[in-house]
Parts: structure tokens; C-alpha cells; sequence
């Protein structure tokens, strides 16, 4: 196989369409970015008041030059486990339903058995406490499902 090399208009409109690319998911970023700005403010200041950091910065410094304690007593960790907790006794699971003429209910059991055995498996409940957890503290949670696959013919 021979190699010809490109001309160089070719690599130049290469450029120019990756420099739009570039430009176009830099303004992307900064608009969601700017959009996004205030929550994440504000749930940097929810985990802060969640770890115990209750007092105002400038009260904490004028208390501690006047050598008067600045006592925090955290109650919300006792509301967050309330909320936590009850999901922990009702997990959310995932349910495959037999919908359509060509369903059949016993390969909808067996696959929701097969989910369930995978969620065993990677510790799924974990992410699932971890998300909910994040979406009581500060007001989003989540968790990504990665696809892992044993070998080319595993489900």
C-alpha cells in the first residue's frame, strides 16, 4: 500500500474544523458552567453546614480573637440519616416487565433474576446509597452503570 501525502488545503480545513469544534464546546462548557455556578455553590455550603461548619467565616474569627467558643451542635446529620435510612429499607430495583404478543413472563423472571444477581455482584447498593446520600446532602445524586463484559458472548 502506497502513502500519498495530504495537500495541504486538506490539513488545514482539518484544523479549522477542530478549532470550531474547540471553540464551540469551550462556549458550551462556559454557558452550563455559568448556569450550573449557583448550585454548586450552594452544595459546597450544604456539605460544609452537613459536616458541621455552621458558623459565618467573619463571626468565627471575631468569636476566636475574643476567645469565645463557637459551639455546633449538628442535628442535621440525625435528618439526613431519617430520609437515608428509609430508602436503605425500601431499595429502589430494577423490574423487567412482560409487555408486547411475543413477551414470555418466565424469560422476563429470569432476566430480572440475572439483574439482581449483577447488582450482588458489583455492589450496586452501594452506589445506590451513595447517590441517594448526595441527592438528600446537597441536592443531586447519581450513579453510572459501566458495562464490563466476562467475554464477546456473556449477556
Amino acid at each position: 500500500m502506497i502513502q500519498t501525502e495530504r495537500e495541504p488545503a486538506e490539513d488545514k480545513k482539518k484544523e479549522k474544523s477542530k478549532d470550531d469544534f474547540l471553540r464551540e464546546a469551550r462556549k458550551r462548557f462556559d454557558r452550563a458552567s455559568t448556569a450550573e455556578d449557583i448550585n454548586r455553590t450552594m452544595a459546597l455550603e450544604d456539605l460544609k453546614f452537613k459536616k458541621g461548619d455552621q458558623w459565618p467565616e467573619d463571626i468565627r474569627a471575631e468569636r476566636t480573637t475574643q476567645k469565645r467558643p463557637c459551639l455546633t451542635i449538628n442535628k442535621i446529620k440525625t435528618f439526613i440519616h431519617q430520609i437515608t435510612n428509609d430508602q436503605r429499607q425500601n431499595r429502589p430495583a430494577i423490574n423487567v416487565s412482560p409487555v408486547g404478543d411475543r413477551s414470555d413472563p418466565n424469560t422476563a423472571k429470569m432476566l430480572k433474576g440475572l439483574i439482581r444477581q449483577i447488582e450482588r455482584q458489583s455492589n450496586a447498593d452501594v452506589a445506590y446509597d451513595t447517590g441517594f446520600d448526595g441527592a438528600v446532602s446537597n441536592g443531586w445524586g447519581y450513579w453510572r452503570v459501566f458495562t464490563e463484559y466476562e467475554d464477546e458472548d456473556s449477556f
